[in-house]
């Protein structure tokens, strides 16, 4: 859950090619950590600080420049430039795939990431952002997948397990929702009130917090109707 906790706005701790990127979701949802960034991922403080020396690091850095001023068009347009020409820089095509997100393109975020798994599998951040972007779309079960994998990849990954955990609960509300359609119950009914309102206040306490960009799903994606009349 964003693009989070799987608040859909938001979907890491980050280590290796991503240490730059380290710091946001969580909170986030679901997102779940599911709060886009989105608790998906990072999409400041992209670049170091240190001073720039290389076309590619000035590239980088007008792509951070346009993220911070939430540019998002601006950002993807000097994103598809740079890839171009770095076709292999893992970090700013993860980027790019969270200015998709931002965005509102999550079938093309997805593209994005489902490529990252396949070209730098030993890296469990783009298959964290995946389950993100499978949450905002509702595909709860992908999202399980992809950090099922993430944590096989990166056994010590804290943000898949509680975007994990997330995706379990909004598996189980579902579940109950399914249940109670078959055979009404008032069981039933307050198991689903009290997931119901644990996301609620989830979402309340993700809204009311700043985010502190650490991958987690953005917990609003959580949300559903009301379950019980």
């Amino acid at each position: 859950m964003a693009y989070s906790n799987f608040s859909l706005c938001y979907f890491l701790r980050y280590n290796f090619v991503f240490t730059a990127i380290i710091s946001i979701i969580v909170a986030t949802i679901i997102t779940g950590a599911l709060i886009i960034p989105v608790h998906a991922q990072v999409l400041n403080n992209m670049v170091s600080t240190q001073k720039l020396q290389t076309p590619q690091q000035k590239s980088e850095s007008e792509i951070n420049q346009h993220i911070k001023a939430h540019h998002y068009s601006d950002a993807l347009r000097a994103a598809n430039v740079h890839v171009k020409k770095y076709p292999r820089d893992a970090q700013v095509l993860l980027t790019r795939g969270l200015i998709l997100m931002e965005l509102k393109f999550h079938q093309e975020a997805i593209d994005v990431f489902v490529a990252l798994t396949q070209d730098f599998p030993e890296l469990p951040e783009p298959y964290n952002n995946l389950a993100a972007a499978y949450a905002y779309q509702g595909a709860f079960d992908k999202a399980r997948d992809a950090l099922e994998t993430a944590i096989r990849v990166h056994p010590n990954f804290a943000v898949a397990y509680e975007n994990l955990g997330d995706v379990y609960v909004k598996l189980a509300y579902k579940a109950y929702l399914r249940a109670q359609q078959i055979f009404p119950s008032t069981t039933i009914c307050n198991k689903a009130e009290q997931i119901d309102r644990m996301l609620l206040k989830k979402e309340i306490r993700g809204q009311q917090q700043p985010s502190n960009n650490t991958g987690a799903i953005p917990k609003k994606f959580l949300r559903s109707s009301k379950l019980c009349n």
